[in-house]
């Protein structure tokens, strides 16, 4: 019986930690951020133009020099900051910014639904 008490205390541990950590994910709602506005996932893509392309999802911590030395570091010569968002009728899921070489001629430009970058 005493297992059977603690299993359940345990699992509605669980069931509240997921709706209060679910409930914070969607308190934005399904549309993207309004432009310059921080919100949804940042995308670091490493490219080698018509050849391969390596995109990952990245802490908020990241800047674009970030992106730019980790796509150095697999052996891309451009890197691209995007934002993924939740996915919504008629709308994109997603936006990329310009793309921008790793030797830092320039800066990789910022999306223009901006999701923290």
């Amino acid at each position: 019986m005493a297992a059977q008490a603690q299993w359940k205390r345990m699992h509605a541990a669980w069931v509240v930690a997921a709706v209060l950590l679910g409930g914070a994910a969607t308190a934005q709602g399904t549309r993207p951020p309004s432009p310059g506005r921080a919100g949804g996932q940042k995308v670091c893509s490493a490219v080698v133009p018509d050849n391969w392309r390596d995109s990952i999802n990245v802490p908020a911590s990241w800047n674009p020099q970030t992106c730019a030395e980790w796509a150095r570091s697999v052996g891309a010569v451009n890197y691209q900051l995007g934002c993924f968002f939740e996915s919504r009728r008629n709308s994109p899921s997603f936006v990329w910014g310009e793309s921008a070489g790793t030797g830092g001629v320039h800066q990789g430009m910022i999306p223009a639904t901006n999701c923290g970058w």
